[in-house]
């Protein structure tokens, strides 16, 4: 597969070619896949039994949205003079990836209002607020950071909280009973994985300005450790047929993260940002073999 990239129309045309298993990270599409499987994950961790078809429609468009708008903002904003792959291809079609976001956003608006349940638009307030905060953060925060913590925190649970937000709306709890269901132990267990999910891909791609090589080495490897402590805490307290199988699929991701972080010098940057995907969608693909 070929895109026609140009850095100036007017001198010369390049053609940059995509491989194949990077189409969905270059088009913005893993993320809404992740976040789509993930919802089914936590949908059957907390056994809700009914899911409405237009949620998960709606889940992925939003999450698309905000990655490729993401994308299309890094482009406007930053001062690189080699963007990845990713950035390169929403730069070049930029006028499609705005139309496209667009169209996006009112099929959200229509269906939100329309078809989906009040309690889940509402209780979708919060990944919208983390989303906002993000956004500033990246509007307001250095450009020359390479690695903004922060930054990483806010859009991991972000993620987290949008992908969790919709059930809790199924789940009919009382006001302001969903919001404190945000911050249940699988909601933060699994918003901590998405934020060393984040930070993995920066370190492993960017490196930091401020960590030495070892430093880098434990500032995922300590996080790692946490994630997998809390994971089999859980296991040992929570309800062992319902969610237990949901911590095995964390310590399994912790554990895959691991090990790509310890081989991460021996691989290209293109196949670090895709394993990061591919990690969370191998420890769901566990989670629905042993639940």
């Amino acid at each position: 597969m070929f895109f026609a990239l140009s850095e100036d129309p007017a001198t010369y045309r390049e053609k940059i070619r995509i491989p194949w298993w990077m189409v969905l990270n270059v088009l913005s599409l893993d993320a809404p896949l992740v976040a789509v499987v993930w919802l089914y994950v936590l949908a059957r961790a907390w056994d809700v039994n009914y899911v409405e078809p237009l949620l998960p429609v709606v889940l992925g468009l939003v999450v698309w949205i905000v990655y490729a708008t993401d994308r299309l903002l890094d482009c406007k904003w930053k001062q690189e003079t080699s963007f990845p792959l990713r950035h390169r291809v929403h730069q070049l079609h930029e006028k499609r990836f705005v139309m496209a976001i667009g169209i996006a956003v009112i099929a959200v608006a229509v269906i939100s209002l329309n078809v989906l349940q009040w309690s889940i638009v509402q209780t979708a307030m919060l990944p919208l607020a983390a989303t906002a905060g993000f956004f500033a953060l990246s509007f307001f925060g250095p450009s020359n950071q390479r690695v903004s913590y922060s930054k990483n925190l806010l859009a991991g649970y972000a993620f987290a909280w949008g992908v969790g937000a919709g059930l809790i709306g199924l789940l009919g709890l009382p006001q302001p009973s969903n919001l404190f269901k945000l911050f249940a132990p699988e909601m933060l267990v699994f918003g901590l994985l998405c934020v060393i999910n984040i930070t993995a891909v920066d370190l492993w791609v960017k490196g930091s300005d401020e960590l030495d090589e070892e430093a880098e080495e434990w500032a995922l490897t300590m996080p790692l450790m946490v994630l997998a402590f809390f994971s089999v805490l859980m296991m040992r307290t929570a309800d062992k047929e319902q969610t237990s199988p949901f911590y095995v699929s964390m310590l399994i991701a912790a554990a895959l993260m691991y090990v790509v972080n310890r081989m991460r010098r021996h691989l290209s940057a293109d196949f670090l940002r895709l394993s990061s995907d591919l990690i969370l969608l191998i420890a769901a693909l566990f989670f629905f073999l042993i639940h």
